[in-house]
């Protein structure tokens, strides 16, 4: 029988995120998402380039194909998307609430991250900012939130804060 990982390996659909699927060389399949043109754009550039070395204490992974809009550290593996979509807890429909918190949220370093769990551990996405950055963390780390630590100030300098949902 495969495990979970295995199976999440031969099936890319599946390896969407943070799923730490490598080819034997520590590269790691990750999907970049496709932010809006502009602003979005130029934040996750940004980031890119102001991400830490190591999140918690692990190094880099290479992730396939390359690109600017995503990065991973460790095995398994941290992954970070940067430019993805609102978080489903930020979509409402009563546009009186539109910048009320999400209901599964946590603060750290002054960024705001919307959370939910998947079938690999917790999925942490950024909200009120220019381009929505999403950390998924494996089950792997007893304190999911752990990360966010050594990504929220490089996210906090280079991805602007907004209270406009709709810039998102």
């Amino acid at each position: 029988m495969l495990s979970p990982r295995a199976l999440a390996c031969l099936f890319p659909v599946l390896a969407l995120t943070a799923t730490g699927c490598g080819d034997g060389s520590g590269r790691i399949e990750v999907t970049a998402p496709t932010p809006a043109p502009g602003a979005a754009t130029e934040a996750c550039r940004a980031l890119h380039d102001a991400l830490p070395s190591k999140v918690m204490n692990a190094g880099p992974r290479k992730v396939s194909p390359k690109s600017p809009l995503v990065a991973a550290w460790g095995d398994p593996a941290i992954v970070l998307r940067c430019g993805v979509g609102l978080p489903a807890s930020m979509r409402v429909s009563d546009p009186t609430k539109v910048n009320s918190e999400p209901a599964d949220s946590v603060e750290v370093n002054g960024v705001t991250w919307a959370f939910s769990n998947y079938a690999g551990g917790v999925r942490f996405t950024t909200v009120y900012r220019r381009a929505n950055v999403e950390v998924s963390v494996p089950k792997k780390f007893a304190e999911p939130a752990a990360p966010l630590v050594d990504v929220a100030d490089a996210v906090s300098r280079a991805v602007p804060a907004t209270l406009d949902l709709s810039e998102q």
